[in-house]
C-alpha cells in the first residue's frame, strides 16, 4: 500500500492541489439479490463504501467477503468481479476520481471506524447533481479528505493485521484453530492480539474465524453437489451439526434450506 501512504503525506501537505483529485462522480446501488459484474477493469479510480449487506468480491487472485463499514479502491486498471450476497444484498455508494498519484496494482481493503468515510461519500452522492462553482470546489475538497481517511487507515498496522489473519484462515481452513495459533501466527501475546485485532475488525478474531469459515461452506454448498458431511470438515465446522447450528446463528438460515432456496 505503499502508494496510499505517499498520497497521505501529500494530501496532509499544503504542496498538493485540489486539482491533483479530480472528483468524477456519485452513484448508488440499491438492494437486489441478483446483481452481479462479470471481471472487469476502469480506467479511472473508484471507491466503494459498503452500506449495508454483503458483497462478495474476487480480485488479484483472492476473494474478499465485504460488510458494512468496508471501504474499497478499486485502482485504474485492476481487474475484479463483484456480486450481492443473495441472501443480505448488497447495498452501497461508489464514487469515481482520478489521481496520478495513485499507482496501485491490488485492490485497497479498508474499514471505516470512524463512520467518516462513508458520510462525506453520502454527502457527496446528495450534492451530485449541483453544478455551481462552490458545489464544484467543495466535492473536489471532501474527495481529497476521503483519500486522506482512507490512507490513514489503509497504513495502519492493525488493518494488515487482520488481513494476514484472515489470509492465514484461508489458508488453513480446514484445520483446527485457537487463539494461541492466531496469536502465534501473528507474533503477539493472545491478551494484545485479542485487543489490537478486535479493535481494528469489530470483533474477535475467533467471530471472524467462524464467519469465514461459514462462507467458505455456504461457498461450496452453493457451487458443488458436495454433499454437507463432507463439506462440513472441509471447512472446519466439524460436522454436519454443527455447521447447521453456525449457519442459523450467522446467516439464519439452515444448510439444506438454503441449498433449496438456489436449486
Amino acid at each position: 500500500m505503499a502508494g496510499l501512504a505517499f498520497i497521505w503525506q501529500k494530501l496532509l501537505n499544503p504542496p498538493m492541489q485540489v486539482t491533483e483529485v479530480r472528483y468524477l462522480g456519485a452513484g448508488r446501488l440499491l438492494p437486489d439479490p441478483r446483481w452481479e459484474m462479470k471481471p472487469h477493469a476502469h480506467d479511472i479510480h473508484e471507491l466503494i463504501c459498503v452500506v449495508r449487506g454483503r458483497l462478495v468480491l474476487d480480485a488479484c487472485a483472492r476473494r474478499h467477503l465485504c460488510a458494512p463499514g468496508d471501504v474499497l479502491l478499486y485502482p485504474a486498471g485492476v481487474v475484479h468481479a463483484e456480486r450481492s450476497d443473495p441472501d443480505d444484498p448488497l447495498e452501497s455508494v461508489f464514487l469515481s476520481f482520478s489521481c496520478p498519484a495513485i499507482r496501485e496494482r491490488d485492490i485497497v481493503r479498508s474499514f471505516d471506524h470512524r463512520g467518516r468515510i462513508s458520510l462525506m461519500a453520502r454527502w457527496l452522492y446528495d450534492d451530485r447533481l449541483a453544478s455551481d462553482a462552490e458545489a464544484r470546489m467543495q466535492r473536489g475538497l471532501l474527495m481529497r479528505s476521503i483519500l486522506a481517511e482512507l490512507g490513514r487507515d489503509a497504513t495502519s498496522r492493525d488493518r494488515q493485521l487482520v488481513e494476514g489473519i484472515r489470509q492465514f484462515v484461508h489458508d488453513h481452513i480446514g484445520e483446527k484453530l485457537t487463539l494461541s495459533d492466531l496469536a502465534g501466527a501473528a507474533g503477539l501475546s493472545k491478551y494484545h492480539f485479542l485487543r489490537r485485532y478486535r479493535d481494528a475488525a469489530g470483533r474477535t478474531p475467533m467471530e471472524d474465524v467462524r464467519a469465514i469459515r461459514v462462507a467458505y461452506a455456504r461457498e461450496l454448498l452453493l457451487s458443488t453437489n458436495m454433499r454437507m458431511k463432507e463439506i462440513a470438515p472441509r471447512a472446519g465446522l466439524g460436522d454436519q451439526y454443527a455447521m447447521s447450528r453456525q449457519f442459523h446463528r450467522l446467516l439464519g438460515v439452515s444448510p439444506r434450506r438454503l441449498r433449496s432456496f438456489h436449486a
